[in-house]
């Protein structure tokens, strides 16, 4: 009888922990859902930083690759931020083509988001080199201006 008593008590006690583990995981997930809804601004210092990777046809391709495998499944081909995946999330991505979205991201802070991650944005410090980074800045860069020169679609 005191062996059942005593399994109780450790049901009881393994109920309660799972009940609080349940509680603070929903706690941490309002708040990640909330700075989601902030706008996401990188800090000063990380606005002032300069691409130090030179824009040529070897830095401009190496950026597109990185791009067409790392990105585009969100941000879509063109950077418009719709890509298949990009469709079906919550937070919608950045849509590279916005000119007035872009002229506000200095290429240190689109380094910096890149790196850090936020929301379905994931963060690319460890799985990308910085000069990986720096090249997918120059791509995504080229993305703003070739949909600028496009010519205007009828469907707008």
């Amino acid at each position: 009888m005191i062996r059942s008593r005593n399994l109780s008590h450790l049901r009881w006690a393994g109920a309660l922990g799972m009940l609080a583990m349940l509680s603070s995981s929903a706690f941490v997930a309002r708040i990640a859902a909330a700075d989601d809804e902030k706008p996401w601004v990188a800090p000063d210092a990380a606005k002032q930083v300069k691409n130090p990777v030179p824009v040529n046809p070897e830095s401009l391709a190496a950026g597109a690759q990185l791009y067409h495998e790392n990105c585009a499944p969100c941000h879509g081909d063109t950077g418009k931020g719709d890509g298949d995946t990009g469709k079906i999330i919550k937070k919608k991505p950045a849509n590279f083509t916005d000119e007035k979205l872009m002229s506000a991201e200095t290429d240190g802070s689109l380094f910096w988001k890149m790196g850090e991650g936020r929301g379905p944005m994931p963060s690319w410090k460890d799985e990308l080199s910085d000069k990986e980074r720096w090249q997918l800045v120059i791509y995504i860069r080229k993305l703003t201006k070739d949909a600028a020169s496009a010519p205007a679609s009828k469907d707008k």
